[in-house]
């Protein structure tokens, strides 16, 4: 079924969800705070969005081991690492064409998220590439990201997807690339696919 009604406005949004309780305002700030601080170094990961020339937006997860994840320069500068993945390096790209980034920081077993919105470049300086070494290998590159707004957010939409709650969806679900790449090339090429990737995860991290 197609929906005829639209919210067009934001006194239209108003109407639906009212105004925000006057102390959330007050939580978001343009600075790490030390919640802030904790909470990026304790998560080992997060999703980051990206917008290309066009406008169009991108999302894509980033992860390491908590308090190797990331470098914290300051409260206004965080440093990402990038590590090997299936080089479309469509995030890279956009921040190369438009700069605008944000990410929500994930704990597992904490219903809170953390958010951060700012711009973002390209990093290749050797000396910094050096300082995210993981599993004996150095950041292929780094994203520098700046700070200009961040804050808690509740946990909701955490509680409500019992995110966490990892007994309800263990052993339900598996996903294979090589069922992508049966409907072109054959169950041929999709085992060898399958393959490739089990061992890039076990080696190419």
């Amino acid at each position: 079924m197609t929906p005829n009604e639209t919210v067009s406005n934001v006194e239209g949004l108003r109407d639906i969800l009212g105004e925000p309780h006057p102390l959330v305002a007050k939580k978001i700030t343009d600075k790490l705070d030390d919640v802030g601080r904790r909470f990026i170094t304790a998560s080992p990961f997060a999703m980051l969005a990206t917008v290309d020339s066009d406008g169009f937006p991108d999302v894509s997860p980033r992860g390491d081991a908590s308090g190797n994840f990331l470098n914290i320069v300051d409260d206004e500068t965080l440093l990402m690492p990038e590590r090997p993945g299936n080089k479309l390096a469509f995030s890279l790209q956009n921040i190369i064409d438009n700069g605008r980034v944000a990410l929500i920081f994930m704990i597992p077993g904490v219903v809170e998220t953390y958010r951060v919105h700012g711009s973002a470049r390209i990093v290749k300086d050797a000396e910094v590439i050096s300082q995210l070494e993981a599993r004996g290998a150095p950041a292929l590159m780094v994203a520098e990201i700046k700070i200009r707004r961040c804050f808690l957010h509740c946990g909701k939409a955490v509680i409500r997807s019992a995110l966490w709650k990892t007994e309800s969806q263990a052993g339900k679900h598996a996903f294979k690339f090589g069922e992508i790449i049966a409907r072109e090339s054959g169950e041929d090429v999709a085992n060898v696919v399958n393959q490739l990737v089990e061992d890039d995860y076990r080696d190419g991290l």
